[in-house]
């Protein structure tokens, strides 16, 4: 924030608001009624701090409501994270008009960058806030790559209305060869890309191709041997930090709730982040001792100490005020002994063992590891050992795996994506996506317009039950007519609605006419899923952001024993597109 936005944020009116919305969570925090170890010890700190913990206390020293910087909120101190600085600052806006227009009218441009997966709720509170006035709002971005449900269809028509001439058309990535496969699989002559003048010209070393099989891995292997710089595309995370060495760590980050869908982070991003705008502040400081390490290693002294000021979030003013020889040589000596330790491929040291050790020679801060302890969420990462942090740093340094969902600024010279599906989360039907596709051309709008079309169905039909149609029993169904009736009536208007629909015919038709004919409640849970469609729709997205990334070489790798039942349609289409099939 701006010196002159954060006068707003110290108004009276403006911390009233923030004890109106936090105000209950503060209170349970404070009489802690499950004994909570972590918030007794922040309570303890904050009396130590101010002589005294209570709701008037707390009032009295709160003077501004601020940006805390990471993902955090520090309620006691009117510190917000990123999602509810948002969140408050649109409450904000709602609740005082004059505030939004004052601080809409410093501005003559706003660009949000990745606006595809940026939530429904802050596209609005931009474009409520600079509708009617000269302030331009540019949204950047590109809809295929838009693969998690932050975004939730509620700016549609907010879109429709936005000036779209302006388009970047130049793909400076790929070779012709693989963006025609692009054009193709996008379907829409709009989004057409062009190959850049450094490209023109330039060939593959094959022509893209699919390779059908029933031999995947054997399939993956030759293809590494073949290009020892090839980036193998696996759908699933577990596989590709499993890969890495580090599943440990994966699985500690993937059973965070911070991280859990449909959370704006997952915990690829935080573990695939190399860079100081990592969310997590865990990981962050763990990548920046990484690089810390590797400068030591190197003897690149004063690269340490830029690299401890650049983070002195986390790092104790001694290791980045060298005043005396002494400094240094005790800095030399701590640093000496953590290499022994952080560069041995056998050792069984755990991150927690690490902080503990660090903090013991004054290397970080104290304030770093109690925010850790006090979020709660850490202790099943913090016992995994420190050798797979560095497995996991040297990976990120030089990828040679990833995920279908964790390319969107990758690429590769060679790349190679393997089809498969999931029913975690993101849920992909990658094979139900080729049967459909096999059969009807669609370009991403078409398919989007159906699945929020066919979504606000499900949502209405899930409200008037008072329940999804997954958790349906012979009670609330079966001896429940006003159920059945609900259930009958909408999917006659469903099968009405999309009735000329190929997309719905082939993915959703005979649920419905079954459940009509048999209305049991078997049959009623196959009806009214999002995730019907909606998996089919990730599963086109990834597949074309899977292909985006390469650079000059593509293959893509299909089940044979998944697409028996129309293989001879899938072929067809792949070859309509452009690729090879062996």
């Amino acid at each position: 924030m701006t010196i002159y936005q954060i006068a707003f944020f110290t108004h009276k009116q403006i911390i009233d608001l923030y004890w109106e919305i936090y105000g209950g969570q503060i209170r349970e925090r404070i009489s802690n009624a499950s004994s909570d170890e972590n918030i007794a010890t922040s309570n303890q700190k904050y009396i130590d701090k101010y002589g005294e913990l209570t709701e008037e206390s707390i009032k009295k020293n709160i003077s501004k409501i601020n940006y805390n910087e990471t993902s955090f909120n520090s309620l006691y101190y009117g510190g917000l994270g990123h999602n509810d600085l948002i969140m408050f600052a649109k409450t904000v806006f709602d609740r005082y008009p004059a505030i939004r227009k004052k601080i809409v009218n410093k501005y003559s441009f706003i660009f949000i960058d990745e606006y595809q997966d940026t939530s429904g709720y802050v596209l609005n509170l931009f474009y409520d806030a600079v509708r009617n006035t000269k302030v331009q709002l540019y949204l950047l971005g590109d809809r295929m790559q838009q693969i998690y449900k932050n975004y939730d269809g509620s700016f549609e028509e907010e879109l429709m209305m936005l000036n779209d001439s302006i388009s970047l058309d130049t793909n400076h990535r790929s070779v012709k060869a693989v963006i025609d496969i692009l054009n193709n699989i996008y379907n829409n002559p709009v989004y057409k890309q062009n190959v850049s003048k450094e490209n023109e010209g330039k060939v593959p070393d094959y022509l893209p191709e699919v390779i059908i099989t029933s031999e995947l891995n054997g399939a993956v292997e030759r293809k590494q041997k073949e290009y020892k710089d090839i980036l193998v595309l696996y759908l699933l995370n577990n596989d590709k930090f499993k890969e890495i060495g580090a599943s440990a760590l994966y699985r500690a980050f993937s059973r965070m709730d911070k991280y859990s869908f449909p959370k704006k982070y997952h915990s690829n991003d935080v573990l695939s982040d190399y860079t100081q705008e990592n969310p997590d502040p865990l990981m962050r400081f763990i990548f920046s001792f990484d690089s810390i390490m590797t400068f030591y290693q190197n003897k690149n002294f004063g690269s340490m100490i830029t690299q401890c000021k650049r983070y002195k979030e986390f790092y104790s003013s001694n290791t980045y005020s060298i005043i005396k020889h002494d400094d240094k040589k005790r800095l030399s000596t701590i640093y000496e002994e953590l290499s022994k330790v952080y560069f041995d491929d056998n050792s069984l040291v755990t991150i927690e063992q690490l902080l503990k050790d660090l903090l013991a020679n004054d290397v970080i801060t104290e304030a770093f590891i109690q925010g850790i302890i006090d979020d709660g969420e850490y202790q099943e990462a913090l016992n995994v050992e420190v050798v797979e942090v560095k497995r996991l740093a040297d990976y990120l340094k030089e990828p040679r795996i990833s995920t279908q969902h964790g390319v969107k600024g990758e690429s590769h010279t060679t790349v190679l994506f393997v089809a498969a599906d999931s029913t975690s989360t993101p849920i992909v039907h990658m094979y139900n996506f080729f049967r459909v596709w096999s059969q009807v051309d669609f370009s991403l709008n078409e398919i989007e317009d159906f699945y929020y079309k066919y979504a606000k169905f499900v949502v209405d039909t899930v409200n008037k039950l008072g329940m999804s149609t997954r958790d349906l029993t012979a009670d609330s169904h079966n001896k429940n007519e006003a159920n059945k009736l609900i259930l009958k009536e909408a999917s006659e208007k469903i099968l009405n609605s999309f009735k000329n629909n190929r997309i719905f015919e082939l993915l959703c038709k005979e649920y419905y006419e079954e459940y009509l004919n048999k209305p049991n409640v078997g049959n009623a849970k196959k009806c009214f899923k999002d995730s019907t469609v909606y998996g089919v729709l990730i599963a086109y997205k990834l597949f074309y952001v899977g292909c985006s990334r390469a650079r000059k070489n593509l293959t893509v790798i299909i089940d044979e024993r998944k697409i028996n039942d129309f293989k001879e349609s899938l072929v067809e289409k792949i070859k309509k597109i452009g690729f090879v099939v062996k």
